[in-house]
Order: C-alpha cells, then sequence, then structure tokens
C-alpha cells in the first residue's frame, strides 16, 4: 500500500507578525500552516487563515487561504510568490546571483536599495554586500535583512552606518543560503562600546550563549586596536539588537569605528569574535565543545504573508512522502 503523505512533525507558536524558522525533517515535501486563532472571526478581513507548501513550489511561494470579509469562511485561495515559505537546505553553500543595488543609506540601520528583493526574509536572510562604491568598507560583509519593502529596500539590519562619511551608491548584493554548520559561527563586528564591560554587535544573528569564551579580533583599520587578539567571557546578550557583553573594560580604549571607503577598497579584514570554547565547568571537559558542535537542520522559514497577525497562534504540519 502507498501513503502519499505522513504527517512527521507538528507544533505551535505564537506569532509576531514577522518571519519564522521551523526545524523540518531534510526529506520534507509539504509543509501547513494554520491560524488557530482567526478560525471563525467575525473580523471584516483578516491575516492568513491558512497557507501550504508543496516541493518544488517557487523559493518564497505559497497556497494562501484568506478572508475578505465578516462571513467565517475563507474567502479567496491565491498562489503568491512573495513573503511565503522557503526552504533553507544547510548543505547549500553556494551564494546566489549577484542582485544590483543603486544606493546604501549612511543612516542608523543602513538600508539598501534594489528593484529586486526577491527571496528576501526579513529576519532570517542573510546578503553578503559586493562592491558597494562609496561604501566600500561594508563590501564583502554579510548582514541580516531587516525590514523591506517589495522591491524598492532592505535593511541592513545591525549596521549603523549613521558615522559613515557618504552613503553608498551603486553595488550588488548576494543571498546567503548556509553559514556552514557548525555552531557557534564566527561573527562580524559592526560596533564596539567603551564601556566598564564593553559591549560588542554583530552583522549577522549570533547564536552565542552567556558564559561562552570568545577570542576578539579588531585591525588597526578598525581603531580599537586595544580589543585585537583579547580573549573574552560573555557575560550578557541582547537579541534585539544582536549583541553579546563581555568582561573588558573598553573604557580607555580608542573608538571602534569602520575604515573610510578609501582605505578599504585597497583592502582590509573585518573585525569579528571567534568561539573559542564553552567557560570553564567542573570537572574539566573539552572546552571547544561550544566551537565544533555541528547543529546542521533543514528549516522552513514562513514568511510574512503566510506567519500570521501579531500574537495569533499558529499550528503548523511537516509532511514528508513514505511507503509501505
Amino acid at each position: 500500500m502507498s501513503i502519499p503523505f505522513n504527517a512527521t512533525l507538528s507544533g505551535t507558536f505564537s506569532s509576531d507578525g514577522v518571519s519564522k524558522l521551523i526545524t523540518v525533517p531534510s526529506d520534507i515535501v509539504k509543509f501547513e500552516v494554520f491560524n488557530e486563532t482567526q478560525f471563525g472571526s467575525a473580523a471584516a478581513a483578516t491575516p492568513m487563515i491558512q497557507a501550504s507548501w508543496i516541493k518544488d513550489l517557487p523559493v518564497a511561494g505559497a497556497y494562501l487561504g484568506a478572508k475578505t470579509n465578516g462571513a467565517a469562511t475563507i474567502a479567496i485561495t491565491q498562489m503568491i510568490t512573495a513573503d511565503g515559505f522557503t526552504l533553507i537546505d544547510p548543505t547549500s553553500v553556494a551564494p546566489g546571483a549577484a542582485v544590483a543595488t543603486t544606493a546604501v543609506t549612511a543612516a542608523n540601520p543602513a538600508v539598501a536599495s534594489t528593484a529586486s528583493t526577491t527571496g528576501l526574509i526579513a529576519g532570517s536572510t542573510v546578503v553578503r554586500m559586493i562592491n558597494v562604491a562609496a561604501m566600500q568598507q561594508i563590501s564583502g560583509m554579510d548582514f541580516t535583512v531587516g525590514t523591506i519593502v517589495a522591491n524598492t529596500s532592505f535593511q541592513l539590519k545591525f549596521l549603523d552606518a549613521s558615522g559613515f562619511a557618504a552613503a553608498g551608491t551603486t553595488g550588488f548584493y548576494r543571498i546567503l543560503p548556509s553559514l556552514g554548520p557548525y555552531y557557534p559561527k564566527r561573527r562580524f563586528i559592526t560596533k564596539i562600546s567603551k564601556a566598564a564591560s564593553a559591549v560588542i554587535t554583530m552583522s549577522v544573528v549570533h547564536q552565542f550563549t552567556v558564559g561562552q569564551l570568545v577570542r576578539i579580533y579588531v585591525p588597526s583599520a578598525f581603531g580599537m586596536t586595544q580589543m585585537n587578539g583579547q580573549q573574552a567571557t560573555i557575560t550578557a546578550i541582547s537579541v534585539a539588537n544582536n549583541t553579546i557583553t563581555v568582561d573588558i573594560d573598553s573604557t580607555a580604549f580608542t573608538t571602534f569605528a569602520f575604515p573610510t571607503s578609501a582605505v578599504a577598497a585597497t583592502g582590509v579584514t573585518f573585525a569579528q569574535v571567534v568561539p573559542i570554547g564553552e567557560a570553564a565547568t567542573s570537572p574539566y571537559q573539552n572546552l571547544l565543545d561550544d566551537a565544533t558542535v555541528n547543529q546542521s537542520a533543514y528549516q522552513m522559514s514562513i514568511g510574512s504573508s503566510v506567519v500570521g497577525g501579531n500574537a495569533d497562534v499558529i499550528r503548523w504540519i511537516a509532511y514528508r512522502a513514505v511507503s509501505q
């Protein structure tokens, strides 16, 4: 007997209205979400009621069921091609094609202008900026994407470029499908505070935890050379700001700052945080564990068009094909 679909995983989450990542089987063939909060709603219109993904659907596509009137029924079912579902394959390492940008603002956060935002998902997509004219100090650096205006612009979420000498003009970005399987990864630094306990901001969402040991590298082009090579223990983290606080007093250090575009164009190494192990424990264990754990997993990105409204309870179901 053949069984076309077999539900293997399911769960719920409370939506905050932005994209969500769910770990799924590597041989997933179907994925569905249901908005349990909005079932039976008499509101004139609601966000997604139910949506589904089938293997080989275009990236960020979905079959979407919503309602546009006060009846407690789905009034419209459509196929969408943006802000839907995207399966993230951790074994895929080739960056996407280069997509042209026309400007990058010298603001906090910086915003890149482009005619195509296809495949970008706020909060989860990572892009690499390429050859950004007048803002070469970010060329080659990876950034988590923030707010997206479809086919107009996207934020470089954790980049404060307000102190840069000039805005960027023409350039490119490439989507990175995977940042490698090992946890935690090195992270590029965009800011370091001068404080009794230094606060370090990174360009891509980090996975560091309190108590981990890291080494901090700050090349001379970035100013705060006293921090270069320092080993530190993480004492606090901020998910919202993508920062770690470390046990280093940087009050008297020189100011951290990106080099000028002209200096960067000659070639620089980025400042970065590199994991070197977990905090010492008793009995003593392998202190490199945190730098060598393979946490590779397939994930389904649930985009803003199919994630429901703020505080909606979303039921998700992942399916795989089986036969018996």
